[in-house]
């Protein structure tokens, strides 16, 4: 055990922006991870709850991370998973907050529970248990396959939820007996906005197996739970509180410019369940970066999208700031931008198909020619790597967007000569999109695609190819859509079943399309703006496309 005191006790020392806490007379919160400490300290959302419940003179917060493999042979050995701060058994504390980003996470959140000697189900854990929440946007758009798990879920965003939540929490207490304060909790959040009690609802299912709708159990569960979200991001800016050189960042300090996306593509949850876009306003922004500043950070601006952030340029002549974002928009960077991005090493842009056909199907809306114009201002700059992001799998795909993929980097090639590389993933279809109803391509379809394209492009110079592996793509497209049975799945995979062999079990649920009038797990979640009618006829709207172009 001395091993993995000593271990964390290294990263606390690298940190700087750790929160330390008196626990006496406080609410005593552990915010979870479900996935390692390189990982989860790496995400701002997670980094954002961390402050906002330390903010609170009534609460201390602390966290706890998914341990490494080499770790594990100590916890199981009959130690309790315990908080990186105080070091305290998480049994210990009053509340669980789970931050939940990622499917392919739930099988972690078991292994957490089995290190800490707490149950899984809520039904199994009762007052002598913590209260386990979870937040997060997997929260807010199909959590159903681990609603079990959980007493309270937070449909929204933290900024908005947080405090409502821990004034009813302390509220509760005070009024009730100790055996009697969750009970009490759950009845009082199902009246407030944004708050998801699963275990007054249950899932009932038709004699095909398909679920037909949802039952209300407790009296006065509303039928509909609506997202609430944070309308003004400049008052509550969302940055970095811990800077830490393991980190996917390193030492660079994040800060959010804007929330949502105006392109709104067919295949992309962000732009959906994250509008109305919201932006910080410039004099917020410029402000925070010189305060960021005065500790000598490099300062990494984040956004969905943040060439759309509309005063980027004049951002840039201002301030002195190193940007740090997954891609850029082919058709809305401008030169002075390029110039600025090209000093980092590697900088990625997302044509996700190869053809222009299959583009405009998923509402992309690039042309071949803003990405060759792109590549060839970029080549001007002293970026070293250009990194190509694609998708194989798509709606409407076919063998011959393949090969469009391999022509689009042949001509990118002709214009940018340093390092290619082309990063490959598979479509997942996601809940609040309007390919909620499509189908997945099958796996042996995907992986003969995949092969030919690995091919094809290692015969042009230069070009690197990264994808990722079928099965955990598969994992995320089934547990994205899951109902509550999708426990079950997660509870198979905890225990070492290997999901390549559970396919054939739900090989329905992933490769037959959906229809509008199917129930859907989710649609009991509302969220602003984004009815399920809307989506549906982007939906049609998309079929009518290619089916237009594959005609011409």
């Amino acid at each position: 055990m001395r091993k993995i005191f000593e271990k964390i006790d290294a990263y606390l020392e690298k940190e700087k922006g750790t929160i330390k806490k008196e626990h006496g007379g406080k609410i005593k919160i552990c915010l979870i991870y479900p996935n390692t400490y390189s990982v989860g300290i790496s995400n701002l959302g997670f980094q954002t709850v961390y402050r906002l419940f330390n903010k609170r003179r009534d609460t201390v917060c602390e966290r706890c991370f998914l341990p490494q493999i080499d770790e594990l042979k100590d916890y199981e050995s009959g130690y309790p998973l315990f908080s990186f701060e105080s070091k305290k058994p998480i049994y210990e504390f009053d509340i669980l907050a789970f931050s939940l980003c990622f499917e392919n996470d739930y099988p972690n959140i078991m292994k957490i529970f089995e290190l800490s000697k707490i149950p899984a189900l809520t039904k199994e854990r009762d007052y002598r248990y913590p209260l386990v929440v979870a937040g997060g946007v997997v929260c807010f758009t199909n959590p159903e396959p681990i609603a079990d798990l959980f007493d309270v879920i937070f449909v929204g965003e933290a900024e908005e939820l947080i405090d409502t939540f821990i004034d009813i929490y302390l509220e509760v207490k005070k009024n009730s007996y100790e055996e009697e304060i969750k009970r009490n909790l759950k009845e009082e959040l199902l009246e407030v906005e944004g708050f998801y009690i699963p275990e007054a609802y249950k899932e009932i299912y038709d004699v095909k197996g398909r679920i037909k709708e949802r039952q209300i159990l407790w009296h006065n569960a509303p039928a509909k739970i609506k997202k609430v979200y944070c309308r003004d991001l400049s008052e509550k800016i969302s940055y970095s509180q811990v800077i830490s050189p393991h980190s996917v960042f390193s030492d660079m300090f994040l800060l959010e410019t804007m929330r949502g996306c105006p392109f709104s593509c067919r295949f992309c949850l962000v732009g959906q369940v994250y509008n109305p876009p919201r932006k910080v306003f410039l004099e917020k922004l410029s402000m925070k970066i010189d305060e960021i500043s005065k500790n000598k950070y490099t300062v990494g601006l984040i956004a969905p999208s943040l060439t759309a952030y509309g005063d980027l340029n004049k951002l840039i002549k201002e301030k002195d700031v190193e940007l740090s974002f997954t891609s850029i928009r082919a058709d809305k960077a401008t030169q002075e931008v390029l110039d600025l991005l090209g000093r980092r090493k590697t900088l990625t842009i997302a044509p996700e198909a190869g053809s222009e056909r299959l583009r405009k199907v998923i509402k992309k809306g690039i042309t071949e020619s803003d990405l060759l114009s792109l590549a060839e201002k970029l080549s001007y700059t002293e970026l070293e790597n250009l990194k190509l992001y694609f998708m194989i799998g798509l709606p409407f795909e076919t063998d011959d967007d393949i090969d469009e993929i391999v022509k689009l980097i042949y001509k990118i090639r002709h214009v940018f000569h340093r390092r290619l590389t082309a990063s490959v993933s598979i479509f997942v279809p996601k809940p609040f999109t309007p390919f909620q109803w499509h189908k997945m391509e099958t796996e042996n379809v995907v992986k003969e695609r995949l092969k030919k394209l690995k091919r094809d492009l290692e015969k042009i110079k230069g070009v690197r190819v990264l994808h990722e592996v079928p099965k955990y793509s598969y994992l995320q497209g089934y547990l994205a859509r899951a109902d509550r049975r999708g426990l079950t799945v997660i509870e198979k995979i905890f225990k070492g079943e290997n999901f390549a062999r559970l396919i054939d079990q739900f090989k329905n649920e992933l490769y037959e399309p959906r229809s509008f009038n199917d129930f859907l797990p989710w649609d009991f979640i509302v969220h602003e703006g984004v009815s399920k009618e809307r989506l549906w006829e982007e939906y049609e709207k998309a079929k009518r496309e290619a089916s237009q172009t594959d005609s011409i």
